[in-house]
């Protein structure tokens, strides 16, 4: 066994014993709070909002044009500034943090529960859900190295070649292609 198939061994032990101790409310109410809030909530906000953009779309145009219809320089600026759609996104943002912080108070109540079934039951999915956590964030450095390619990544891939749990195919299968690399291009261009 290599090196990195005892990290990755480790990982999953670890990530299971940590569950375990802080808990699925624990958890979850540390990923969904601070930074991890704030990510979690514009992705949210970015993946809902162009959802119901829409609908709402005839509403900001008319925001829009009476906004541009005062003649002053701030009006023309704001119009021009597109202040109906940072307007519609800062209000999505807000509903989708109070959404979300009413949803980690409610998991944490529940997970906070002497009941001895709704502990085990919190310490199980504590277990399920931080390894996930920890198996994406290793998952995507391996992701990150095949991005960074070339020399780099044909080394890494070599280092992986004969280990026990064979991850130099799990790294083959997440190394990006070049048909990949142009379209994440064509999208950045887009964007």
């Amino acid at each position: 066994m290599l090196v990195v198939d005892w990290i990755f061994l480790g990982i999953i032990l670890g990530g299971l014993v940590l569950g375990a101790l802080f808990g699925f409310g624990g958890i979850f109410k540390f990923f969904t709070t601070g930074i991890f809030g704030v990510i979690i909530s514009v992705a949210v906000c970015i993946l809902v909002g162009t959802a119901f953009y829409g609908p709402c779309e005839p509403f900001l145009i008319k925001i829009q044009d009476a906004i541009m219809a005062n003649e002053n320089w701030f009006c023309q600026f704001l119009g021009k500034l597109n202040i109906q759609v940072i307007l519609y996104y800062v209000i999505m943002f807000i509903i989708v943090w109070l959404l979300r912080f009413i949803v980690v108070k409610i998991i944490k109540g529940i997970s906070e529960s002497e009941n001895k079934v709704v502990k085990t039951v919190n310490r199980i999915l504590g277990s399920l859900f931080f390894l996930a956590i920890l198996l994406l964030i290793f998952f995507f450095v391996f992701f990150l190295i095949g991005w960074v390619g070339g020399q780099t990544a044909d080394n890494f891939s070599e280092y992986l070649a004969g280990g026990a749990l064979r991850l130099d195919r799990l790294f083959e299968f997440l190394r990006p292609t070049e048909e990949a690399d142009v379209a994440l291009l064509l999208l950045m261009q887009t964007v």
